[in-house]
């Protein structure tokens, strides 16, 4: 796929061979890994947010043997964490029990991964709740794989007073049985700025399926800040518009099951996404940035794959100031859905409308 990357206290002792004696990334663990399936949780080792923004790492060494991730169980809520993040890497950028990782791209010791190669496993924010994967569906760690690790990543929107600490984090179960299909992640969005004053300000992507498998979606995901309105994806085939899943970010951000389950993702095939940001409470540009006061705008596509191979996670990002879908030739407008950039059909848009004519996303932004 042609894409454009965007410019991301206890050691406790665990079952022989999920313990390296000279590296101390092993959060809170309790793990039985001979059984079939077994679960693994993995927490803020009691951390404490000194920033604005912070971001925090920690990370467990795997099991060398071949595993598969079928279920995601979040510990972390909203009022603390804006939201976190679930990489696979060949190594930590760091072995201390937590680090800063506000490099989120970088191979340095504020990166998440020692090379900056960094997997998308799962991605939480906004209360979103556990995610279980389809029957016969994983996502392929260790063995062969360059998945050697684990690393969580918290984002904490404002500094901890004194005296708090966190141990959010997740609990990921896994089978050594190999599923029938590999699951895996494509990203779309945007980088850029968006001007103050706008109702409805569209920042679009689009690239165009280049590998020579097919894929199936099987969950969605939006995400933005404080002024995304609602974000949707499609694929176009033969000029036909398929709509993938249609979202607004103000609500639990999970992985949410695909507007037409069963739809597959063939060689050739046009992906497109379309953020609609409202910046009406704000007064001056908002960049495209890590910060709870700036945004963002992603599209997260998990699919499963028959491929076995792994694959990385695919992201296709456009400048959303220089870039639309009416200056790109392989995006065919002919059939484009009247409500791609609508609240209507989504549960809980009263919500959405009522945040933003409070106009709180300039005074009290979320986390």
């Amino acid at each position: 796929m042609s894409s454009k990357v965007a410019g991301l206290r206890n050691i406790v002792s665990v079952v022989v061979l999920f313990v390296v004696t000279q590296c101390s990334v092993v959060p809170h663990t309790d793990v039985d890994i001979d059984k079939e399936e077994y679960s693994l949780t993995i927490r803020m080792p009691d951390v404490v947010s000194d920033r604005a923004d912070d971001l925090v790492c920690t990370g467990v060494k795997l099991d060398p043997a071949e595993a598969y991730l079928i279920r995601f169980k979040p510990h972390a809520k909203k009022e603390t964490a804006h939201h976190m993040m679930v990489y696979g890497c060949h190594q930590p950028a760091s072995h201390d029990a937590s680090w800063h990782c506000f490099n989120t791209d970088n191979s340095d010791e504020n990166g998440v991964c020692g090379d900056g190669e960094r997997q998308v496993l799962f991605a939480w924010a906004m209360d979103a709740p556990d995610k279980s994967l389809p029957e016969g569906v994983g996502i392929r760690v260790s063995g062969q794989t360059n998945i050697k690790y684990l690393v969580v990543q918290l984002h904490y929107a404002t500094a901890f007073r004194p005296g708090i600490t966190d141990n959010s984090g997740i609990t990921i179960d896994f089978t050594k049985k190999r599923p029938e299909q590999i699951a895996n992640y494509l990203v779309l969005g945007n980088f850029g700025r968006i001007p103050p004053k706008q109702k409805a300000f569209y920042m679009e992507s689009s690239c165009v399926f280049g590998q020579p498998f097919t894929i199936y979606p099987i969950g969605y995901r939006t995400h933005s800040h404080n002024l995304g309105y609602v974000t949707s994806g499609y694929r176009i085939r033969d000029g036909k518009w398929t709509e993938i899943g249609r979202m607004s970010p103000q609500l639990p951000q999970t992985f949410y099951p695909v507007t037409n389950p069963g739809m597959d993702i063939r060689y050739g095939d046009v992906l497109v996404s379309r953020c609609t940001m409202n910046s009406m409470a704000r007064a001056e540009v908002t960049n495209i940035g890590p910060t709870n006061h700036d945004e963002m705008c992603n599209f997260y596509i998990m699919y499963s794959t028959f491929n076995p191979e792994q694959q990385p996670t695919n992201y296709c990002f456009k400048d959303a100031n220089n870039y639309t879908w009416a200056v790109d030739e392989t995006v065919d407008l002919s059939d484009i859905p009247d409500n791609l950039s609508s609240l209507e059909g989504i549960p809980g848009a009263e919500t959405v409308e009522k945040y933003f004519k409070s106009g709180a996303q300039e005074h009290h932004p979320k986390g």
